[in-house]
């Protein structure tokens, strides 16, 4: 299965989100609201094109998070 982090856009209708994810079989594994991310998983690969409706970027995420 394959991990993403995206970024949210502001003001967007959060349950119509996870209905949009849900019927394309992507799991919305966490909601991190006060840096606005959330974190998918899918074993397709999710296009940044498919949701420009609700997230400013997504990315693979990788073991490489360094501070």
């Amino acid at each position: 299965m394959i991990t993403y982090l995206a970024v949210l856009k502001k003001d967007i209708n959060f349950k119509k989100l996870e209905a949009l994810l849900k019927s394309k079989g992507i799991k919305l594994a966490a909601h991190y609201k006060t840096i606005g991310v959330v974190k998918l998983e899918s074993n397709i690969p999710v296009s940044e094109s498919e949701f420009q409706e609700y997230f400013i970027s997504i990315e693979e995420e990788k073991d490489n998070l360094t501070i």
